[in-house]
């Protein structure tokens, strides 16, 4: 006999075992089944066919896992072009925040020569450099596809930076009779350029990784999920 929570059960285990695995997708797509069956029971009144209609038009377990993979890749697509944009942002803002520095009045408080002012001037290029040379020299970096290793890629060179950060700060400052000019170009030195080039390596592996995968744009319905694929599609037997 048709026992219709066993097969929505059923149901809910091979969208898990297709690849849905966030169970937030699950219960979403499960609550869209239930909602289906409860249409199709006021016109038929026979659960185990309503049921079966009801997984035809949300489709099979592949096909929906395949469109909420889209779906996730569109969202992370959107998330990493608005960091980048802020870290390209970021590259353009800071020279002219230490440019103003080291070419105003302040620069004449801080005791800076012609030459510790062009240098400073040369510490915030170089960041602004190597960040623009990764996100426009992206053809130039290894493509490594696993969006895990290029995040450990990532974290890895951002801790390297924070060590050096605290290697300077700890070790070398106080280790040197700086006067306040030439603490600053050293800091502009120590502080940018090794985030500069973190930064760079950073987007030139998201540019080289977006340049061999180009995805292809999914057409989603008003609230953001994935379309359902066509109700003449027939079920898995194992749904039937």
């Amino acid at each position: 006999m048709f026992n219709l929570e066993t097969a929505i059960t059923d149901w809910r285990r091979q969208m898990l075992a297709a690849g849905i695995k966030s169970r937030d997708h699950l219960d979403e797509l499960e609550s869209h089944l239930r909602e289906e069956i409860g249409r199709q029971m006021k016109g038929a009144g026979d659960e185990a066919q309503a049921f079966q209609t009801a997984v035809q038009k949300i489709g099979r377990a592949q096909t929906v896992h395949i469109e909420f993979a889209k779906v996730e890749t569109h969202q992370s697509s959107r998330e990493q072009k608005l960091i980048e944009t802020v870290l390209l942002g970021v590259s353009i803002l800071m020279p002219l925040v230490v440019g103003r520095a080291v070419l105003g009045p302040r620069a004449g408080t801080l005791g800076m020569t012609a030459g510790q002012r062009w240098s400073g001037l040369a510490a915030v290029a170089v960041f602004s450099l190597v960040i623009w040379g990764g996100r426009l020299g992206g053809n130039l970096f290894p493509v490594i596809r696993a969006r895990r290793r290029r995040d450990t890629i990532n974290l890895s060179g951002g801790v390297l930076v924070a060590l050096w950060w605290l290697v300077f700060f700890r070790l070398i400052v106080p280790g040197c009779d700086f006067t306040m000019a030439q603490f600053f170009v050293a800091f502009l030195w120590a502080f940018f350029t090794p985030a500069g080039v973190w930064l760079g390596l950073t987007l030139g592996l998201e540019a080289a990784a977006r340049a061999d995968c180009p995805g292809a744009r999914l057409k989603t319905g008003s609230a953001g999920r994935p379309a359902a694929p066509s109700s003449r599609k027939s079920a898995p037997s194992a749904w039937i």
